[in-house]
């Protein structure tokens, strides 16, 4: 199983697209390894709401076009649609998954579907998303799932909006933790996440600035808490400004310079301080660049000073770690 995840319109779907194609006719063209003939699908959770989603839903069907794919429209309840399949596929139009590949796209659309719509699962989406997903792998000899990063910009969410992203980010964990494989599609650019080199636990702890960054609800504290063991971790949400100074570490640090902002010190000030007079910090925060650029001029200006903070401390850290999907990669 392959977990692709990347942004809007960042060639995700395209690659996943090659990646399981490619399989499948490198199966196909050794047919004494797969009797019978494995099947090519597609599982569509996009809902036809309006003409733009309509738009999006006619797009990737002419990106299908000719591939030799098989669509099947599975908005909701993906366990009990695995379940009531056939097991050898009963024939006739039944859609028979053992041995097959399949690409699921979008578990971003899927989760809003379980969490939203009447018939869906509530409360229970990221089980019955994960434990859907997990039927699919143990039928499949080939499963690619496609999700979104909507984890990195500063956007105020409203409470509804706070709890997809959260669900969405812990099901993209678990499906990570559950896959063989995990890439990051960046302006059509694949970046393999996992496999990769685990450098976490055993290892002398570094002097120096140290960051650890990666979008939101994706196990970043968790992830520096193993890098780092024994640091006692200041809250930038909440703990006294004086903390720039002389804490070790510090989780939501940019949430700590949003309130420094709002004390009405500067940027300026703020970098200052850390490189001259608290040379040996860990700092876990957002990435909140991403996204639309925020209409309030204090959004604009927090958003701004958060990048150029943590530009300044990247360009004298020892260490840099980006966290996606709860897999952290060292990138510098």
């Amino acid at each position: 199983m392959e977990l692709v995840i990347g942004g809007s319109g960042s060639g995700k779907s395209a690659y996943a697209e090659s990646v399981i194609c490619r399989a499948y006719c490198e199966a196909a063209e050794n047919p004494a390894n797969f009797l019978p003939k494995p099947e090519l699908y597609y599982i569509a959770d996009m809902m036809p709401y309006g003409a733009e989603t309509e738009k999006k839903i006619e797009n990737h069907r002419k990106m299908r076009d000719g591939k030799g794919f098989s669509t099947l429209e599975w908005y909701l309840d993906l366990p009990g649609k695995i379940a009531a399949l056939p097991v050898s596929g009963g024939g006739g139009k039944a859609p028979c998954l053992e041995g097959a590949f399949v690409l699921l796209e979008c578990v971003s659309n899927l989760t809003a579907n379980e969490m939203f719509e009447p018939q869906g699962a509530g409360e229970n989406t990221v089980e019955s998303v994960v434990r859907g997903i997990r039927m699919l792998r143990e039928k499949c000899r080939g499963l690619v799932v496609v999700t979104n990063d909507v984890f990195g910009e500063t956007g105020t969410d409203s409470p509804e909006m706070r709890l997809y992203r959260a669900n969405l980010a812990e099901i993209n964990r678990k499906l990570a933790e559950m896959a063989d494989q995990v890439t990051e599609v960046v302006c059509g650019v694949p970046v393999q996440v996992k496999p990769g080199k685990d450098e976490r636990g055993g290892q002398t702890m570094e002097e120096g600035i140290r960051l650890v960054t990666g979008g939101a609800y994706q196990g970043k504290s968790r992830y520096a808490e193993k890098l780092y063991p024994g640091i006692e971790w200041a809250d930038g949400a909440t703990c006294p400004l004086s903390e720039a100074e002389h804490c070790r570490g510090m989780k939501n640090f940019h949430l700590f310079i949003r309130r420094w902002l709002l004390s009405g010190d500067t940027k300026e000030r703020l970098l200052a301080i850390l490189l001259e007079k608290n040379g040996n910090l860990a700092v876990v925060f957002d990435e909140i660049g991403c996204g639309l650029v925020p209409v309030d001029a204090f959004e604009r200006e927090y958003r701004e000073a958060a990048g150029r903070i943590c530009t300044g401390l990247a360009r004298s850290a020892v260490r840099v770690d980006r966290v996606v999907c709860g897999i952290g990669s060292r990138i510098r």
